[in-house]
């Protein structure tokens, strides 16, 4: 999935892998060290303007970023649950300055995927196309679709986005989910090769987290997708097909009910957001904020508000 005003970022995969390659842990280690020099740098930027959305945002991924390190890479239950809170705080904030800025809803979308919940990324992502039309709108809800295997109307939010504009490497990434979900690891894998070689970032950057590895061939993509809990549980028969063991997002019992804690608190923090905000059309958990239609909008058309912007 892609992000607005930053460099494409492929979402729905993880940045762990428990391969055997002897430099894998220092790979790691680099980007653990890497992303605290960064988190400094906009804690302090943050600070000095607090009113600055864009600062709050960055701040937002980076501390996202953080939680998932230590989590996928550490299996630090503790430091994940600090820095997601940390994450989502940024978000709100940035949605309490401008409640019509699509950034914030995209990352928190991104964040649900992670956490296992595809209704309500599903959901975020139609806020963020709502208060954005933009190519890459349509294609991260493509890729939404396809990890629920519902692969007509994946092709059909892909065609959308080529006619709103998106990148080729979204569209390309998102024929190359599908490939693979219908076994067709032929075409993955060339599908893939153009990625490398054409879109290079597309493949080395994925979940907003920077791989340790680049991987140079399908299958190590493939490995990465299984064994992050952003992907591998909605990719089951794929992942079975090239070998690999799906990886759930795993938590103690105790550390599950606070994650679920800072999902209600996030929840009625932007509930009470959008009810100041009756025109915008921005579901929170099922039920609009303003005056349009209510139920959960997972069981409306799927053309939704966005078919204006085709």
């Amino acid at each position: 999935m892609h992000r607005r005003n930053a460099a494409t970022a492929l979402l729905l995969a993880g940045a762990w892998v428990a391969c055997a390659e002897p430099e894998k842990p220092a790979g790691r280690q680099i980007l653990i060290e890497g992303i605290a020099d960064e988190r400094a740098r906009l804690e302090d930027t943050r600070d000095l303007d607090p009113a600055s959305i864009d600062s709050r945002i960055a701040l937002g991924e980076v501390y996202y970023r953080t939680a998932r390190e230590f989590l996928d890479l550490e299996r630090d239950e503790e430091r994940y649950l600090l820095f997601l809170s940390r994450s989502v705080d940024e978000f709100v904030a940035a949605v309490e300055l401008d409640p019509e800025d699509n950034r914030p809803h995209f990352y928190l979308a991104m964040m649900e995927a992670y956490r296992g919940d595809l209704d309500k990324a599903l959901r975020g992502f139609r806020n963020a196309l709502a208060l954005q039309p933009s190519g890459v709108a349509y294609t991260n809800i493509a890729e939404i679709f396809i990890y629920m295997d519902r692969l007509t109307e994946a092709e059909s939010w892909n065609d959308r986005g080529l006619r709103n504009g998106a990148p080729a490497s979204a569209m390309m990434f998102n024929d190359m989910l599908m490939a693979w979900r219908r076994g067709d690891l032929e075409a993955a894998e060339t599908i893939f090769g153009k990625l490398r070689d054409l879109y290079p970032e597309a493949v080395a950057t994925i979940n907003v987290a920077r791989l340790p590895f680049p991987p140079e061939r399908f299958v190590q993509f493939a490995r990465y997708c299984c064994r992050s809990p952003a992907c591998g549980p909605y990719m089951l028969e794929p992942c079975a097909g090239v070998g690999v063991t799906v990886e759930d997002h795993k938590l103690s019992a105790d550390n599950a009910l606070k994650e679920l804690r800072i999902e209600m608190e996030k929840t009625r923090r932007l509930r009470e957001i959008y009810r100041q905000r009756r025109e915008l059309e921005v579901v929170i958990e099922g039920a609009p904020s303003g005056s349009g239609a209510g139920g959960d909008e997972s069981d409306a058309d799927d053309t939704g508000s966005s078919d204006a912007a085709d």
